[in-house]
């Protein structure tokens, strides 16, 4: 299965503005309800995983029964803040290294198979390419939350 050459490069954009971060900064919480640099990251962590079960399963054929995600229960269950950044970051970095290459490897016709989610009917091809742009929302929303605590 394909993929757009815009989505193949976020993981690297994202990357660069990762391994840029100072650690003593990935904690810093600047409200109660703001995730903190890490939990940005393992929520990115979360949705690799979350995917990867979405991708494999429905490179065999369509899928129901399957969960959805809630975000604020999965990263405060996950107490991302007590890992070290650079574990963090290379989790995240080998998960995507493992997306795109089953990615590559997905025969083109599973594209069309269909997830039956909680929020109706999405094909493969279709939570491929909004992987990606979930992640590039979030390297906005880090960027931003960088700016906000004066690391940029």
């Amino acid at each position: 299965m394909q993929i757009s050459p815009q989505s193949l490069n976020v993981p690297q954009e994202l990357w660069k503005l990762l391994r840029k971060t100072p650690s003593d900064a990935t904690s810093v919480r600047i409200g109660p309800d703001a995730w903190t640099l890490k939990e940005i990251v393992g929520h990115l962590v979360d949705s690799a995983s979350n995917n990867h079960q979405r991708f494999v399963r429905l490179g065999a054929g369509d899928l129901r029964d399957f969960p959805g995600y809630d975000p604020e229960v999965w990263v405060a269950q996950q107490k991302y803040d007590g890992l070290p950044w650079e574990t963090l970051l290379h989790l995240w970095k080998s998960y995507n290294e493992l997306l795109v290459h089953l990615i590559a490897f997905l025969p083109e016709e599973a594209g069309k198979n269909v997830w039956h989610s909680p929020d109706g009917p999405l094909s493969l091809e279709f939570l491929v390419e909004d992987y990606y742009r979930h992640m590039r929302l979030h390297i906005e929303h880090f960027a931003r939350r960088c700016d906000e605590i004066g690391i940029c």
